[in-house]
């Protein structure tokens, strides 16, 4: 037999090597020799240890490599995920309606069990119903309590387009008060869509502002019960005297008042009631022989009276003190200014017009006279949802007068100065629900002095203090005993 090549030699030995068996080296071809040599020393490597370091770092990169990020890149955090009957359909219908673009679908026995959609720049998932394990769409619901929100560049064209493939409007298309344009749709599955698009970013006060008037104007159209006494305003001036009726005296000689009303107030001192043309006081105050624990009260009032020199004059032999004598106005006013015993200022005016009263105004209307006007609009629109009729400020931005409207009310003001100083002044301001009012005047920065109580009266009243000074007595009417 011929003898076997170097080759199958040297496989043979270093088998027999790998295996632990001793080659006879005798047989062998010399030149195996350092070879084998070198096999018998690279048997037992590596060590133990090694091979399982190596193994557990291998492991670790293979796990790296397949590792996925928690979020994806560009995925929103919240995702709605929809369950309709029949997601194939819906799935078309988004496409078509909302521009939708189905990026993975992954189907459970004939049904899509999950598919995902992106419309913009946002995600969505969805699927078809699985009753089995409890996965219903709005129609076997009844409905369903989420709406989804579109924000779109153009609401118009896509609600036209999206009725177009199947929508039905819940909604119609209109202009919001918090500063979209938006419609509300439903699809042909039963999910809901608020469609919008951004006309006007508006702060929060704004906002508020806007939502108090509408909610005021629905409000008054609601039938049923009036929230207003009979006879009273939104605001009555509620004016507080150490002596009651010295004042109650004086607005019946000087402006021809009718009392409506007197009795003992809460404070132990007066409380009347009168009328001046279309307008209504309060006057409270101490009597003699009767604690009074009140605090009097410094009113500004701007009243318009059929003849403004008579009712001058009337005043300054009633005890009253002349700020300024009649004059014809630049306003369109013959004007008058006075201020009574009690501290409290009148001006004086006849509107030179069809009547002696403007058509905005009342006979009798608050003025108030702030350090800084504007501070007080913002609180009166927050608060209130007071609206801004007018204003007339000079170039270097002092407000000498404005007009803010709340409910039947006009509140005019013109910032302090001179003689011409920030007054102490209590409101009776009726409303539809004074508790909320009360707390959205308490949000707007006002302070609580007593929160919402029924009274004896009939009136339903919570009193805060505003920042600059005013205090309001928010008065729902709810019926029963008036003021004997």
């Amino acid at each position: 037999m011929d003898k076997p090549s170097f080759a199958v030699q040297l496989d043979r030995a270093v088998q027999r090597a790998l295996s632990g068996r001793a080659a006879k080296r005798a047989r062998l071809d010399e030149r195996l020799a350092p070879l084998l040599d070198i096999v018998l020393r690279l048997r037992d490597l590596p060590r133990p240890q090694f091979r399982a370091d190596l193994k557990s770092d291998l492991e670790k990169k293979a796990l790296a490599a397949v590792r996925v990020e928690a979020l994806p890149a560009g995925r929103q955090t919240a995702m709605p995920y929809l369950t309709v009957e029949n997601a194939a359909a819906a799935i078309e219908f988004y496409r078509r309606a909302f521009g939708a673009t189905e990026t993975m679908r992954f189907e459970d026995r004939g049904k899509i069990g999950s598919a995902e959609l992106v419309i913009e720049n946002s995600t969505l998932r969805l699927a078809d119903e699985f009753p089995d394990y409890g996965s219903l769409g709005p129609k076997a619901l009844g409905g369903s309590p989420v709406k989804l929100h579109l924000c779109v560049a153009d609401v118009d064209a896509f609600v036209e387009r999206a009725l177009s493939q199947g929508a039905k409007i819940v909604r119609p298309v209109e202009d919001q008060f918090y500063g979209d344009r938006s419609a509300q749709l439903a699809d042909p599955f039963g999910h809901v869509w608020i469609i919008a698009t951004r006309k006007q970013t508006l702060s929060r006060e704004e906002m508020q502002r806007r939502w108090n008037k509408i909610l005021i104007q629905e409000l008054e159209k609601m039938p049923g019960h009036d929230p207003i006494r009979k006879g009273f305003r939104t605001i009555t001036p509620y004016m507080v005297a150490q002596d009651g009726r010295a004042l109650l005296d004086f607005v019946k000689r000087v402006f021809g008042a009718k009392e409506s009303a007197r009795d003992v107030g809460s404070a132990g001192g007066l409380h009347a009631e009168v009328r001046i043309g279309d307008s209504m006081l309060m006057i409270g105050g101490g009597l003699p022989g009767k604690e009074f624990r009140a605090t009097p009260t410094t009113t500004a009032l701007h009243i318009y009276v059929k003849d403004t020199d008579a009712a001058y004059q009337r005043a300054l032999s009633a005890g009253a003190t002349s700020t300024y004598a009649p004059a014809d106005m630049e306003y369109g006013e013959r004007s008058a200014g006075v201020t009574d015993g009690a501290g409290n200022y009148w001006y004086i005016a006849t509107h030179k017009g069809p009547r002696y009263v403007p058509k905005e105004l009342n006979d009798v209307n608050v003025y108030l006279h702030p350090l800084r006007a504007e501070p007080v609009i913002k609180f009166l629109q927050r608060a209130f949802g007071g609206h801004e009729r007018a204003r007339y400020a000079s170039p270097d931005g002092i407000i000498h007068h404005a007009e803010v409207q709340i409910g039947t009310s006009m509140l005019e003001m013109g910032e302090a100065h001179g003689s011409y100083q920030p007054t102490l002044t209590m409101l009776y301001l009726y409303v539809q629900d004074a508790d909320a009012v009360y707390r959205n005047a308490v949000a707007a920065g006002a302070s609580s002095l007593q929160e919402p109580a029924d009274q004896p009266w009939g009136d339903r009243t919570g009193t805060v203090k505003d920042p600059f000074g005013t205090t309001w007595n928010i008065a729902t009417h709810t019926g029963g005993r008036k003021p004997a």
